[in-house]
């Protein structure tokens, strides 16, 4: 069971970035041998609902639940004030798991989600399983890349990004093939900041022909410095992006070509078959 934005966001009023999307999410989870995945629609009414009331009105009724595995700390309802000896009382066995620890720090998703607004990738690699990556649809840009002689593919990215401003060097997904790049996340300070938000453009290496309105994946392996604003020299951007080209090559010869997956991912797995969950998806509306 989960749901198609965090709780906070609604409940908090805050922006809470997705570190993979719902169809990414399936998509793991049916890699991992699960069975089914339930997305939950959580707008108002389902915030709303009590805790009483979700086991009674969703656990039970609706999704015929017997057994729920969680964690000790799970709670749930309006205020959070169910816990794991209300879904005793109704009758739901419950399974509770160990804390996934690498490192001796707990997995969480908040603990992944910092690392990345530090960018430090290499350690979010550990905890998260795997390389942080985006996925974004290419859309027309202003073209000045292409006049500098280092065009970039300008994408529209599916969710907030969490990364900060700056220069990463990147590796692209195109069409099953991978490739070498640069990206750049920023406001484009050189050009009078032209973007009202951030932005997200990257220069693949070795690469030619037309990305537009295509789907392509960002793999993030290290950020190589912060936006610089080049509006008083423009002559100076050139020769910053070589330098930036050439470090990003360095650091992408000696980079895992592989989506890293920490060994301890690997042994010990947070859920069974039993426990399935993720080869099709149905929703959950509380209305």
């Amino acid at each position: 069971l989960t749901f198609n934005r965090h709780p906070r966001s609604l409940t908090k009023n805050i922006q809470i970035p997705f570190l993979i999307t719902p169809k990414e999410k399936f998509k793991l989870l049916d890699e991992w041998g699960l069975d089914l995945c339930i997305l939950a629609n959580f707008n108002q009414s389902f915030a709303n609902l009590s805790a009483q009331a979700f086991c009674e009105e969703i656990l039970k009724k609706r999704l015929g639940i017997r057994e729920v595995v969680t964690s000790s700390s799970f709670r749930f309802g309006k205020d959070r004030t169910g816990d794991i000896e209300l879904l005793k009382k109704q009758d739901i066995s419950v399974k509770v798991i160990k804390p996934l620890k690498v490192k001796d720090e707990v997995v969480s998703s908040t603990l992944i989600r910092n690392l990345i607004k530090q960018a430090k990738l290499k350690e979010a690699v550990i905890f998260l399983g795997r390389d942080f990556s985006v996925l974004g649809k290419v859309i027309p840009g202003e073209k000045r890349g292409r006049v500098l002689g280092y065009p970039t593919a300008n994408l529209k990215v599916v969710y907030p990004l969490n990364l900060p401003g700056g220069v990463y060097a990147v590796r692209a997904e195109v069409n099953g093939k991978e490739y070498n790049g640069l990206s750049n996340i920023g406001f484009r300070p050189t050009f009078n900041g032209s973007a009202e938000h951030p932005t997200m453009e990257v220069h693949l290496f070795n690469f030619a022909g037309d990305l537009y309105n295509q789907k392509i994946r960002i793999v993030f392996k290290k950020k190589i410095r912060n936006e610089i604003d080049f509006s008083k020299n423009k002559s100076l951007l050139l020769k910053q992006i070589r330098k930036d080209k050439e470090k990003a090559k360095k650091i992408l010869a000696t980079a895992d070509t592989r989506r890293c997956h920490s060994e301890a991912l690997a042994e010990e797995s947070l859920f069974s078959k039993k426990y399935g969950i993720a080869t099709s998806a149905q929703r959950v509306d509380s209305q």
